[in-house]
């Protein structure tokens, strides 16, 4: 069913292949982008799907959104999806080739020297601070022990009786020095604990991270050449990419995902990896990837680029069957989707936060976006209002509904979106009956794309809770 109602829209509605030039009247794409997964060690478990990926982490799409560290990834899966996202990036100018690691490469020993004694005094700066926090730790239980034993003459005569309510044992054969209601957890000493403790957890993490960061060095490969047993004296045996990225608005936050093909000897197969890519805009940027651990003398035999913004896939020149779309359009298309996924199914109304709006996507953090609300939407995901509390918006919605006369039924030349509203498209409407957002959020809320409640597959009008700092987590 969904399958044919895609069909159906691509076909039935007058959209052209994509130009050379981007169309600034259509700025939204269809293409086929990458849904990322991690694969898991064990084979008999089920990938499990990515939200995001950050420099030394994976955010999983997962209750709670769980975080696993990069260094202890082994490999991610992927499979091809339909996507409608903003039509924003330009890649141009991009090669791919191969080349020398440090072993063969004369003219990044010297580099590569830096780098080491750069990473060796980090290093030595992180052993440092961890045995100090470890020293610290330990004066300060023995300081508490010894002020317990001493000065604490009641909670001394406590301990003789019995536990007494102040007396808080820890989970793991310890006082609980985390608990402010235990006999060490309030006062200095149990501030003076905690801080001891968190600065070694830290100290540790970041002994961890750099030597990750390390491995990862495209100047150092010689670990993942001795991993493969090579010699690093038969041929290339690095694959480098480089290109410009540009956007008609400034992106804050911005990765690459690469699918390369690759054969060395008799084995071919597809490597994935990403790279941080930072802030991207009107000006191109230059961009140089370097990956390392192949076997000497391999084959490029094809490589994809696909380009994010917090997890969220950006649409670019070069994504796999693009066709560029207006506003309306991607809406039709987002809203035949979402239909034929529920069928006979009654869902509420939730943001396409694929469809972020630019200031949302050129924001460097959440504290300018962070505004609960509550939004009325039309039977087509039209914002209709903006309230403070659900009952303010049920009522809002109710005299709006009763207002209106409900166009439900199809009419020639106008679109399954249009047909469904209940008030006219250019209606006086107050947006914001709040009173107290900035015009930059209710601007970003009108801009952002919602999908439509469905009761039991019909869309209907409803409501949703929203707040556009969810865009950043």
């Amino acid at each position: 069913m969904r399958l044919l109602l895609l069909a159906l829209t691509l076909t039935s509605m007058p959209w052209q292949a994509l130009a050379a030039e981007p169309d600034p009247t259509k700025p939204y794409r269809l293409f086929v982008g990458v849904d990322l997964k991690l694969k898991p060690e064990d084979d008999t478990q089920d990938y499990r799907p990515i939200d995001s990926l950050k420099a030394r982490e994976v955010i999983l799409a997962e209750p709670g959104r769980p975080t696993v560290p990069m260094r202890e990834v082994s490999a991610f899966s992927w499979e091809h999806k339909p996507k409608v996202g903003r039509a924003a990036v330009t890649i141009d100018d991009f090669e791919q080739h191969r080349a020398f690691s440090l072993r063969n490469d004369k003219k990044l020993q010297y580099m590569a020297t830096q780098n080491n004694m750069a990473i060796y005094q980090q290093e030595k700066a992180d052993a440092a601070r961890l045995q100090a926090s470890d020293a610290r730790f330990s004066q300060e239980i023995a300081r508490g022990i010894y002020v317990y034993a001493e000065n604490d003459a009641a909670s001394r005569a406590g301990l003789e009786r019995g536990p007494e309510p102040g007396y808080t044992p820890g989970g793991r054969g310890g006082l609980n020095f985390d608990d402010p209601q235990g006999i060490y957890g309030d006062g200095q000493i149990g501030a003076n604990l905690r801080t001891a403790n968190a600065e070694a957890i830290e100290a540790n993490d970041n002994m961890a991270d750099q030597l990750f960061d390390t491995l990862q060095r495209t100047s150092d490969p010689t670990m993942l050449d001795r991993m493969q047993g090579t010699d690093g004296d038969d041929g290339a045996d690095v694959l480098e990419l480089t290109f410009t990225l540009s956007a008609p608005y400034p992106i804050a936050e911005a990765y690459v995902v690469v699918l390369g093909a690759i054969k060395q000897g008799d084995d071919a197969g597809v490597i994935t990896f990403h790279e941080m890519v930072g802030k991207i805009g009107p000006q191109p940027r230059k961009i140089r990837i370097r990956k390392t651990g192949f076997k000497p003398g391999f084959v490029i035999e094809d490589v994809k680029l696909h380009l994010y913004a917090r997890g969220k896939e950006l649409g670019t020149n070069l994504s796999e069957r693009a066709v560029d779309m207006t506003r309306d359009q991607a809406r039709e298309f987002l809203l035949l989707a979402h239909l034929a996924d529920h069928a006979i199914e009654s869902v509420p109304a939730t943001p396409v936060w694929n469809l972020a709006p630019p200031s949302l996507l050129g924001a460097a953090d959440a504290s300018r976006f962070d505004y609960p609300v509550i939004v009325t939407l039309d039977a087509d995901g039209s914002v209709m209002s903006i309230h403070d509390s659900e009952t303010e918006a049920r009522a809002f919605l109710a005299s709006i509904h009763d207002a209106a006369e409900l166009r439900t039924k199809s009419n020639p030349g106008r679109s399954l979106a249009s047909s469904l509203r209940t008030t006219d498209a250019d209606a006086r409407l107050t947006v914001d009956q709040t009173g107290r957002l900035p015009a930059h959020v209710v601007a970003a809320i009108n801009e952002l794309i919602f999908l439509p409640a469905l009761d039991v597959g019909s869309p209907t009008p409803g409501t949703a809770a929203v707040n556009l700092a969810e865009f950043f987590r």
